[in-house]
């Protein structure tokens, strides 16, 4: 056990040589991977080293010899200064000319060189992007070929296509895009995992400051209510009940915005489709959305001129049309309404949220439904926020094959529309 260990700690200090530990994630497996191969380059070339010479190849063995020297430790140094994208270019440059200029200077037709080349072309898709990627892996196929023409010339006195190198041009192919897939598929994953790891950062800087306050209210207002009792200051004990209840309803909004994102960020979460009366599901809504609604005296109208059944998940449905009410309610001045309609047609059902208050600028319209940015701002009577419920009920549409759009004018209202194809059953 302890031998293993022992192992396993001197490989990860190979890999880990000259590595700085702050570069971002994908520029650090890159460097990583150049320590793997250049170890690796040092290790075959020694074995071949002693193959060359028992076989008495002593041309191949002082080639094996000044390439250690000229190339693995000049790579070695590179690494250790840190310079890695140097290294990068050194190291594939060195693959692709000594291959070609050893290959052709002495030919081995037993041990056929060359054929390394599609086997290292790999590297180049792992430590390459964009068009650099491309070209540099091109660069590896014209050196195959260019050794096997040379070569079949220097021989045979000609050069000739054949099926096999047919054979060749499919294995660069495959090589290229199952290497690129394979990279493609986990710069993918890590973006993903990336950018839920930013959101998650900025939650949670938007939850513990916004959470603060209504706390700080509650302890500091629940600590006087006991004198307040005491001293039969009925007055004040009846204004620190209501900040209490204010302060709770905050932090259960908050808490409650914090379980619907985490419910979202789970790939498994799917829809669960089912019939349900979608007019008794919206009143249902607006009677838990009264709670906020009636203390700010907004009139929520609702009035449905028939009963309209819907394909869709209730639970997420209730989820998204709760947060747009809401929404509705934090930009909404006092003594204000909010109208909501509910509309069918051959194609589509939709859900409409008007409200007439303070309305949306352009840029932010943007900016709401991107599930890349994220932003908490004050409502016209200061209500906190985190700026995901919009951005999750987005995300429960999309779920539900379902869209949500947005029209504003700043001063004047803003309508929320969501809409959901009509599935026959």
């Amino acid at each position: 056990m302890k031998a293993k260990t022992n192992i396993s700690n001197f490989l990860n200090s190979i890999i880990n040589f000259g590595i700085d530990s702050n570069l971002p994630y994908m520029d650090l497996r890159k460097a990583k991977l150049l320590n793997v191969i250049v170890f690796s380059i040092s290790i075959i070339l020694l074995f071949f080293l002693a193959i060359n010479i028992i076989e008495k190849n002593y041309f191949l063995a002082t080639t094996d010899i000044i390439l250690f020297f000229i190339v693995c430790i000049p790579s070695l140094l590179l690494q250790y200064k840190r310079k890695y994208i140097a290294n990068l270019v050194f190291i594939t440059s060195a693959f692709i000319f000594y291959t070609t200029i050893i290959t052709i200077l002495k030919y081995d037709f037993d041990r056929q060189t060359e054929h390394i080349l599609p086997a290292i072309s790999i590297m180049v898709v792992f430590i390459f992007d964009g068009w650099k990627k491309n070209l540099i892996f091109l660069v590896f196929p014209i050196s195959f070929f260019t050794i096997r023409f040379t070569v079949m010339y220097q021989h045979f006195g000609f050069i000739e296509f054949q099926s096999l190198h047919l054979i060749y041009l499919i294995e660069f192919l495959i090589v290229f895009v199952i290497a690129s897939y394979f990279k493609a598929d986990m710069i993918t994953f890590y973006n993903k995992l990336d950018l839920a790891n930013q959101t998650k950062l900025k939650l949670l800087r938007i939850i513990s400051h916004d959470l603060k306050n209504p706390f700080n209210s509650l302890l500091g207002t629940s600590e006087l209510q006991s004198k307040f009792l005491e001293s039969g200051n009925l007055e004040k004990l009846k204004t620190s009940t209501e900040i209490i209840n204010l302060s709770s309803k905050k932090i259960y909004d908050l808490t409650k915005t914090l379980l619907d994102w985490s419910m979202i960020q789970s790939e498994i979460l799917k829809a669960n489709f089912e019939k349900i009366n979608l007019t008794d599901v919206i009143k249902h809504v607006i009677d838990f959305s009264n709670i906020n609604a009636v203390p700010k005296e907004i009139k929520i109208e609702f009035h449905p001129k028939e009963v309209i059944y819907c394909n869709c998940d209730n639970t997420m449905i209730q989820i998204c049309l709760r947060n747009i009410i809401t929404n509705a309610i934090k930009f909404s001045n006092r003594n204000s309404k909010i109208d909501i309609r509910q509309i069918q047609n051959k194609n589509k059902i939709k859900i409409e949220v008007q409200d007439y208050g303070i309305g949306i600028n352009e840029e932010d319209i943007n900016n709401i439904l991107n599930k890349n940015t994220l932003s908490s701002s004050y409502g016209t009577e200061n209500e906190i926020g985190t700026g995901l419920g919009i951005k999750i009920s987005n995300e429960l549409m999309q779920i539900q094959n379902g869209t949500i759009s947005i029209k504003s004018k700043l001063n004047y209202g803003t309508t929320f529309t969501l809409s959901l194809p009509i599935i026959n059953n």
